[in-house]
């Protein structure tokens, strides 16, 4: 009994240790994600401002068939540099998801076992009680030690045990 209470004790420290790295690791990606929103807030900004001294500063007409390749160009940079530190993260996420995922079914199967073990080992075990009380009243009729555990299937060393424990026998 102890030996599974230790187990789930491991298993219970394990867990919170992985549930801690989880936490850590998804902070240190929000603290990522949170870099590259500003550095996205700050490339849009300045290109706020580059359109409006282009507006301003344009007299051709050819300057904003220009201008289209030029916001054509900085989108595709900015979902490329996107793509390329989310899409990691997001990829190491789903795959802590699948672990965390694996790990909590094992754990269910294996407490499901373990309470198959506990529900079949009550049934094995004996109600020493009664039995004790079955003894003492045998005993009381006149049944010879033998004979109570011969009926009772039991040694003859646990029907002494018994008497003696109840300060019937000395």
């Amino acid at each position: 009994m102890s030996e599974d209470l230790l187990y789930l004790v491991f298993l219970l420290i394990l867990m919170l240790a992985l549930v801690a790295y989880v936490f850590i690791k998804d902070k240190e990606n929000s603290a990522k994600i949170r870099k590259l929103e500003n550095a996205i807030e700050d490339i849009n900004k300045d290109l706020h401002f580059l359109r409006k001294d282009l507006e301003s500063k344009s007299d051709a007409p050819d300057m904003s068939s220009y201008l289209d390749e030029i916001k054509a160009e900085i989108s595709f940079l900015i979902d490329k540099e996107v793509n390329s530190k989310i899409l990691p993260v997001l990829k190491s996420l789903r795959g802590f998801e699948d672990i965390i995922e694996e790990f909590q079914n094992e754990q269910e199967n294996r407490l499901s076992s373990l309470e198959q073990k506990t529900q079949n080992m009550s049934k094995l075990t004996p109600n020493y009680e009664d039995e004790e009380q079955k003894i003492v009243d045998l005993f009381q009729k006149g049944k010879s030690i033998e004979q109570i555990a011969k009926d009772l299937r039991i040694s003859t060393g646990n029907v002494e045990f018994a008497l003696k424990f109840r300060k019937i026998l000395e």
